[in-house]
């Protein structure tokens, strides 16, 4: 199925980038930059190409976007690759995201942890800035899998049981 055969106009779609700043490889990331975008207009174009000279079909998509956006867009473009992501009709939630860096999605999406042991200034009996360490943050419970299912309007969630 052809991206032109998804992307009809009026969908909405989240844009997403993987840029490199650095050059570095252990320093790519992908991040969405926008969300819940609506698609105006989807096909194709001929283009020349650089290398043969030869005419390729490029898929095309025209965004909504506001000034701010479509800078957004324009530098996600220039200095990285682009992706556009098919968003639910129903969800209109704008979340979001930290990113992604290949070490993390190799690791199965876990970040890594670090543990973080906050420091918080009390002023000692010699008039000087004694250090206290803060209570050790509490583990947050584990986020058991789910499953949305949708029906007609209805929404429902029910937890996966792992057996």
């Amino acid at each position: 199925m052809q991206l032109r055969e998804l992307l009809l106009p009026g969908t909405r779609v989240d844009v997403i980038t993987t840029i490199n700043p650095t050059s570095r490889p252990e320093d790519v990331s992908s991040k969405v930059i926008l969300t819940n975008v609506q698609v105006l207009a989807a096909g194709t174009k001929i283009e020349t190409s650089e290398k043969d000279n030869k005419p390729v079909q490029v898929s095309v998509v025209t965004l909504m976007v506001s000034p701010e956006e479509s800078e957004r867009l324009t530098l996600a473009a220039t200095e990285g690759k682009i992706q556009l992501a098919l968003r639910n009709p129903m969800d209109k939630t704008a979340p979001t995201t930290t990113g992604i860096k290949p070490e993390v999605l190799i690791a199965g999406g876990l970040m890594p942890t670090r543990p973080v042991v906050p420091v918080r200034r009390t002023t000692g009996g010699g008039g000087g800035a004694a250090r206290t360490a803060a209570p050790a943050p509490v583990a947050a419970a584990p986020v058991l899998p789910t499953v949305e299912m949708i029906r007609g309007d209805k929404r429902a969630t029910e937890v996966v049981n792992q057996e």
